[in-house]
């Protein structure tokens, strides 16, 4: 339909659809009474958005080479390693010290042993890494390439942001998501985390020139996240709010904290572009 569009005009379209879906779905939940339509529906929400543009929009899609710049082809199985340990290692952490701050405590199952848990863990993350691609094939696969001439790191930056301004209809408008706590201090705090995220799986994306390192850093988080709300009992479920999880001050702490290293390797002068770099930026090239 329309084969020339300038790239930020590919970034407004296809935010719109993706916003519109969000604020679409979260108004259905509340109509129904159900959580539902918030969940897989709403992730997949960006590819459907993705969907639209190079099917009807700018027809790209017709061709082999319209889905490549996505990043579904390649797997980059050498940055697995860092999008499990990450994740895992900084939510341990933070829910660790709510334990130590006496926020949560501990709370093993004693019906349920070790092996068990980990066998319902990979399970749940090889689940979640095909429920979250939804999302990052909209976020990381077609929306970063877009902003790559903002400059890396602007461009990992707003994609993390504008992912987060994704999710507040979900907030603002359902009693669904992040029910808990005051929306004034909720809302920025998830704002931060998810735009710091974005730098974590934006990096991820850039490096490997592939979007699956990046869905499966998201689904470890989500599932340990989750995991872990099942082995602690919060003394203080506000206190659990604004410490850990999605818009926990500990877990933005030690996120910042490990994104800054990822950012300095982004900005440094004197690095070279990366294979996967090469063909993440071909996205980003007026056509």
């Amino acid at each position: 339909m329309f084969t020339t569009l300038h790239g930020t005009t590919k970034v407004i379209l296809f935010y719109l659809i993706a916003l519109g879906l969000s604020i679409g779905f979260s108004l259905l939940s509340v109509a129904l009474d159900q959580s539902f339509w918030i969940g897989i529906p709403t992730m997949l929400a960006p590819t459907v958005a993705v969907l639209v543009m190079l099917l009807v929009i700018t027809r790209k899609g017709y061709t082999k080479a319209g889905w490549q710049p996505l990043g579904l082809q390649r797997f980059g199985f050498s940055l697995w390693p860092l999008a499990v340990i990450a994740p895992v290692t900084l939510l341990l952490c933070a829910y660790s010290v709510t334990v130590l701050l006496e926020v949560a405590q501990w709370h093993w199952g004693d019906d349920v042993s070790i092996g068990q848990w980990t066998v319902k863990l990979l399970i749940h993350i090889g689940i979640m890494t095909v429920a979250v691609l939804g999302e990052e094939i909209g976020w990381r696969g077609y929306l970063l390439p877009h902003l790559l001439p903002l400059g890396r790191v602007r461009a990992v930056l707003l994609s993390g942001l504008l992912h987060g301004v994704w999710h507040l209809p979900l907030i603002l408008l359902t009693p669904f998501y992040h029910g808990d706590g005051n929306r004034w201090i909720v809302v920025p705090l998830f704002l931060l985390m998810l735009t710091a995220a974005g730098i974590f799986y934006g990096y991820l994306r850039l490096m490997s020139g592939s979007v699956w390192p990046g869905a499966l850093a998201h689904s470890v988080f989500n599932t340990v996240l989750e995991t872990l709300k099942v082995l602690t009992v919060p003394i203080s479920a506000l206190g659990m709010e604004y410490l850990a999880g999605e818009s926990g001050i500990i877990s933005l702490a030690l996120l910042i904290a490990m994104v800054s290293v990822l950012l300095r390797r982004l900005t440094a002068s004197g690095m070279t572009v990366s294979a996967g770099e090469k063909t993440v930026v071909s996205m980003a090239l007026p056509n």
